[in-house]
């Protein structure tokens, strides 16, 4: 089971302690029951930057790193495309590359990208907006990382 945290969701969920609508990833992850997926590439590095936390999930075995390289080509196929509303087509792409179908943002547009059939789909993509929607932790699927 695997997650993807957006830049913008990140700081609350490697704060410590966690803010309220990431105290349940961060209970589920530390429990071994999800896995935190990511990559180093350009546009993640920018917006993710250096994070201890992230890196201790790393050594632990509770988060993979994606070489940017594995989605590049999709991800410049998604940024060609004029009807994506958000301005992610690398969190897009690496879901796609990664098989990852649960998504921690509060991005609105990046939001409505990841649910869009054509974009994220089989399964659909779901979108974890805060503790109230906890369920969908035990639900996060995960292909191969």
């Amino acid at each position: 089971m695997c997650i993807i945290v957006d830049a913008n969701r990140l700081g609350d969920f490697l704060a410590d302690p966690a803010k309220p609508d990431s105290t349940p990833k961060r209970k589920w992850l530390d429990r071994g029951g999800g896995r935190l997926v990511y990559s180093t590439g350009a546009a993640f590095a920018r917006e993710v930057g250096r994070r201890d936390k992230l890196l201790e999930y790393v050594r632990a075995g509770k988060a993979s790193v994606i070489p940017a390289e594995r989605f590049a080509n999709d991800e410049r196929v998604l940024r060609a495309r004029a009807d994506l509303h958000s301005d992610d087509p690398h969190v897009l792409a690496l879901a796609r590359a990664a098989g990852v179908r649960l998504l921690y943002t509060s991005d609105r547009n990046l939001r409505d990208d990841f649910r869009r059939k054509d974009l994220v789909d089989r399964p659909r993509g779901k979108v974890y907006s805060g503790a109230a929607n906890a369920d969908l932790l035990a639900k996060a699927t995960c292909g191969p990382t």
